[in-house]
C-alpha cells in the first residue's frame, strides 16, 4: 500500500472510528486502538508508516499529555478538607506500593505493575456523568481522587522513564534531582507570568492583540506545549511529561479553563489524538498474540483492579460505605490515557520487552471496556435504591 493511500485509510479511520465505537458502546479511543491494531495487521510487518504520520502522531502524543495535565481540577482539592486530602493521597500511594509488593511476589516486572497502577481521569469524568455519579457526594469524592492519583501518576511515570536510563544509584537520584528542580523552574516560571498578567494587564493586550482574540488560548497552549517538551527534552526528560506538566501548571494557575479546554480538546481529539492511537495500534504485532498473551491480558485487567482495591479500606476513615469504596475501586481501573503513553514511553526505553507491551495496550482496551460497564451496572443499582 502507497503512503499516500495510506494516509487516506488512516483519516477515514479517524473520521469512523467514534460512530464504530458508538456501535459497540465502547470509549471511542479504543475503537481507534482496534482499528490501528487491525490496520496494522492488515499491512503486516512489511507495512511501513509514513514520516508525517509519525510527525501528527507525536503531535497527537504532546497534546494528549497536555490535556491529561489540564483535566486536573485544583478547585476541587482546595475545597476538601486537609484530613481528607491526606487519606486520599495515602490510598493513592498504597496503590503503587501494593505494586511493589505484587511484583515480588508475583515476578513480574515492576515497570508493569507501576503502569497498571497510574490513574487518569479523562474516561472516569465521562463515565461518572453517564451515570449521573458525577453530581453525587461519592462522584465528587472519586473524582478528587482521581484527581491526586492522577498527579502521583505524573511523579511516577518521570520516574519510570528514569529507570529506563539506570546506570548506578549515584546517577539516578542525580537525575531525579535534575527533575526536581525542572518542576520547580517550571513552577516559578509560571507563578512570575501569572504574577506579570496581574501587575501589568496592559502590557499583556498589548502583546495578544489581534483580530481574532478567542485564537489566543489555542496559541498559548499550542506554545506551551511546545516550550515544555522543549525544555524537558534538554533536561534529559521525557518531551511528554514536559507537556504533561505544562497541563496541570496550566490547570493550577489558570482556574476558568472550560472554554480553553472545550476548544483544545476539539482540536486534539478532532485530528491528531486519534492518529496517536491509530498509528500506537499499527505498531502492535497481532501475530506474537498466543494462548499465553491472552492468559496475561486477563491477569493484568485483573491486577488493574485489585491494585486499587487491595489499600481501599483506608478509605473508611475517610467516611466511604463499603459499596463506595467497591465503585471507587471500578471507578478508577480504566487508566488509559496514561497507560498507553506509559507503555509506549516503557517500551521505547527498553524497560519491557514487546511481548509486554502488547500485552499492556490489549489490557488497557479490555479494562476500558470492562470497568465502565461494571460502574454503569453497580452504580445504577445504587441510585436506584436511593430513589425508592
Amino acid at each position: 500500500m502507497s503512503d499516500e493511500v495510506l494516509l487516506l485509510v488512516v483519516f477515514a479511520g479517524a473520521f469512523f472510528s467514534p460512530v464504530f465505537a458508538r456501535i459497540l458502546r465502547m470509549p471511542v479511543p479504543v475503537g481507534e486502538l482496534i482499528f490501528g491494531l487491525t490496520l496494522g495487521h492488515l499491512l503486516g510487518e512489511g507495512g511501513g508508516v509514513p514520516e508525517i504520520l509519525s510527525f501528527l502522531s507525536e503531535i497527537g502524543f504532546l497534546i494528549l499529555m497536555f490535556l491529561a495535565g489540564l483535566e486536573i481540577d485544583f478547585n476541587l482539592l482546595e475545597r476538601t478538607s486537609g484530613l481528607s486530602l491526606g487519606i486520599y493521597l495515602v490510598y493513592t500511594i498504597l496503590i503503587f506500593l501494593s505494586g511493589f509488593f505484587i511484583s515480588l511476589i508475583t515476578g513480574i516486572e515492576l515497570t508493569a505493575l507501576i503502569i497498571l497502577s497510574l490513574i487518569s481521569v479523562g474516561l472516569m469524568i465521562a463515565t461518572l456523568r453517564d451515570t449521573g455519579l458525577s453530581a453525587t457526594p461519592l462522584g465528587k469524592k472519586v473524582l478528587i481522587l482521581g484527581v491526586i492519583g492522577e498527579l502521583m501518576s505524573l511523579f511516577a511515570l518521570t520516574l519510570l522513564e528514569k529507570l529506563g536510563e539506570f546506570r548506578d544509584w549515584k546517577s539516578f537520584f542525580l537525575d531525579v534531582g535534575t527533575v526536581m528542580l525542572f518542576l520547580f523552574g517550571f513552577f516559578l516560571v509560571f507563578h512570575a507570568i501569572k504574577l506579570l498578567i496581574w501587575w501589568y494587564p496592559e502590557i499583556v493586550k498589548t502583546l495578544t492583540y489581534e483580530e481574532d482574540p478567542s485564537a489566543i488560548d489555542i496559541r498559548l497552549s499550542f506554545f506551551l506545549i511546545f516550550s515544555a517538551s522543549i525544555i524537558a527534552h534538554i533536561a534529559e526528560i521525557e518531551s511528554v511529561l514536559g507537556s504533561f506538566l505544562a497541563g496541570a501548571l496550566f490547570s493550577f494557575f489558570i482556574r476558568k479553563k472550560h472554554d480553553i479546554e472545550l476548544k483544545f480538546s476539539s482540536i486534539g481529539y478532532g485530528l491528531f489524538i486519534p492518529i496517536f492511537f491509530i498509528k500506537t495500534g499499527m505498531g502492535m504485532n497481532l501475530a506474537g498474540v498466543s494462548s499465553n498473551i491472552l492468559f496475561e491480558v486477563l491477569l493484568l485487567t485483573f491486577l488493574i483492579f485489585l491494585l486499587r482495591l487491595l489499600p481501599s479500606p483506608v478509605l473508611l476513615l475517610a467516611g466511604f460505605s463499603p459499596k463506595e469504596i467497591f465503585i471507587s475501586s471500578l471507578s478508577l481501573s480504566y487508566p488509559f490515557t496514561l497507560m498507553i503513553a506509559a507503555t509506549e514511553i516503557a517500551r521505547s526505553s527498553g524497560l519491557i520487552s514487546e511481548e509486554r507491551s502488547l500485552s499492556l495496550f490489549i489490557a488497557a482496551a479490555l479494562s476500558s471496556l470492562i470497568f465502565p460497564w461494571s460502574v454503569k451496572i453497580f452504580s445504577l443499582k445504587t441510585l436506584r435504591r436511593r430513589e425508592r
